[in-house]
Parts: structure tokens; sequence; C-alpha cells
């Protein structure tokens, strides 16, 4: 793109805040590509305790500095992009416009909870602008913007590891998300067991040490994974005999990975929510993916082409960024 095009081209500057299953850093890449000049401001210590008097102190003195600093970053550029309402009880003492993207469990569980309501609201009311990721938060969104935008979970395929399933060694059955009640934790756990019975025998049936509800998970026979890096992740997915994804009739960031490595993805619930645009995904029911599982291990052919297309189609990270760089354009011309 020559410089002329370029600047022509030019959205406003974006300060994106924390981030949730890679979007923002997946929309970051992309507008660096194009010359864009978005950047990244991670939460302050995701994931950290504070016990005692001192751990309150640091902790108090840690969100203090990152405030200041995030302040100073937001001054200097257009747009401020929060991701998840989770971080606007601090983002918000930032005096700047904001644009607000609600994940998941932010609007379809933190606001119902009455710590939060008053904080998720208030944020979802008060943006400039408010985007959604999945299909199903536009029952939780819509009563409070109905000009809320649907952005899917932008996937940058060309950047994922390829369907590869290592010749020679036990296949494998991975379940891609969290053992969490958030994710259909009867189904996904009933599924679990099944399959340990149906294809344990000849299979290694798999997920991830997380979760609620991981020693269910164990008792059901799964074995389970320590998380690590989202890279090693990936690389899990890819070369995966058969992935399982989540049973709360979405396809999050997790099964869309899957889909787009060209992985067979069995899904044991219905889609309705994806009617318009049908994934090629596998099952529909428990009985329905174990047998597809069972026939995937027996050499059934699986068209992972047209998983990566399907995925870069309705997901692609190209069409996101557009999508959220016309959206500063209205508002800084607002």
């Amino acid at each position: 793109m020559s410089s002329a095009t370029r600047s022509h081209d030019q959205p406003p500057s974006a300060l994106h805040v924390n981030d949730c299953a890679f979007t923002a850093h997946n929309l970051i890449r992309r507008a660096h590509e194009l010359g864009w000049q978005w950047s990244f401001q991670p939460v302050a210590a995701q994931g950290r305790t504070w016990p005692g008097l001192g751990g309150r102190a640091r902790k108090a003195a840690l969100g203090a500095r990152w405030l200041a600093v995030l302040a100073a970053r937001a001054s200097r550029t257009d747009v401020m992009h929060v991701h998840s309402g989770s971080v606007l009880r601090h983002s918000r003492l930032v005096p700047k416009r904001f644009v607000l993207h609600l994940h998941g469990t932010d609007i379809r569980t933190l606001q119902y909870d009455p710590a939060w309501t008053s904080v998720i609201r208030g944020g979802v009311r008060d943006a400039q602008h408010v985007f959604y990721s999945t299909l199903d938060l536009a029952e939780h969104v819509q009563p409070l913007r109905t000009d809320a935008t649907y952005l899917p979970v932008p996937i940058d395929v060309d950047r994922l590891p390829r369907w590869a399933p290592k010749p020679g060694r036990r296949p494998t059955v991975l379940f891609a998300s969290r053992w969490d009640h958030s994710k259909g934790m009867d189904t996904q756990l009933k599924l679990a067991g099944d399959l340990v019975r149906a294809v344990g025998d000849r299979a290694d049936v798999v997920g991830l040490e997380w979760g609620s509800a991981v020693d269910e998970a164990w008792r059901a026979g799964v074995v389970l994974r320590p998380q690590a890096d989202h890279d090693t992740y990936l690389s899990w997915l890819a070369s995966a005999d058969v992935v399982v994804g989540q049973s709360a009739g979405i396809l999050a960031a997790s099964e869309l990975e899957a889909l787009g490595s060209g992985a067979p993805l069995v899904v044991p619930v219905p889609l309705p929510l994806y009617d318009d645009v049908r994934p090629p995904v596998l099952g529909g029911d428990v009985e329905s993916s174990v047998d597809v599982v069972r026939a995937l291990l027996d050499g059934s052919a699986h068209d992972d082409a047209a998983a990566r297309a399907w995925v870069a189609e309705h997901h692609g990270v190209d069409a996101a960024t557009r999508t959220v760089a016309d959206v500063y354009r209205r508002l800084v011309r607002r």
C-alpha cells in the first residue's frame, strides 16, 4: 500500500485496553499491517492475589501507576477501546470517551450480579459505541443498546497451524474449552464419559485442567493437561484427531481456532443461532457426536479446507478490523 493511499485510509488512532480471546491482538496486528496507529495496554495484574495489608497496599500502588499510564496514553489517542465490562471499574476513572467491547461473562453474567450491575450497565449506556462478540449475547445487550454491533470473534486463519494429526501415535480427542458451567457442563460431561467408554481403548480423551468442574472431568475419565501458552494450545488443536467444542450453543474462540486450523470439530448440541451461516461442525447431540468421533477415528473423510474457508469468510480478521475502523471514523467525525 502506498503512503498516499495509507494516509487517505488512515482511521483514528486507538488504544485497546485489556484483551479477551486474543481479539485485541488480532485487530491490532492487522491494523499495524495496514500502517494504522492502534496500540495495546494490558490490565495491571491479571490473575494475581493480594493477601494481607501489604498485598492490598501493593495492589493500590500498582493500580495507581496503571491508571496514570492509561490516562497519559489515552490523552494522546483518538479512541479508547475497552475489552470487557469487568475492566470498567478502573478504566472509567480515566476521563476519556470510550468504546466498550463485551465478550461474554461480563454482559451475560456480571450485569445481573448486584455488585456489578451499575458498573456494567452504566458502561454500556455511556460508551460511545458497543461491540459484542458472540450471537448469544444479543439478548443481553440489545435491551440496553439497540445500536450495539455484533463483531464476530476475529480469527487470523493464515497464522494458525494447519491441522495435521501426528501419524504413528495414539489418536487424541481433545475437549477445547474449560470445564465450566457456562459452557453447558452437564452435556459436556455426559459426552466426555460416553467417549471414554466408546473410544478410550484406542484414543486418548483429553482436555484442559481449567475451570470449576475439573474434578468432574477427571472422574469422567478425561486426561487433563495443564494450561499452556496460546501457541502451545493452538498446536494441540491442530494435532488432535478430533476436537470437541463447548456445549453452550455458540462457537467461541477455541472452537473457531480449531475450525480455522482445519480440524474436525464435534459439537454435541444444536447451533440454531448459526442457521443463516451453517458452520461445518459435526454432531448435534451426544449420541451423534460419539458416532462421529468413532467414524473419524476409523478414517472417515474430513474436508479441512472447507472448515478453514468458513472461518476465513465469517470470522476473518481483515473484515473485523475494517468494521472497527469504520466505527472509529464515525465516532470521531461525530
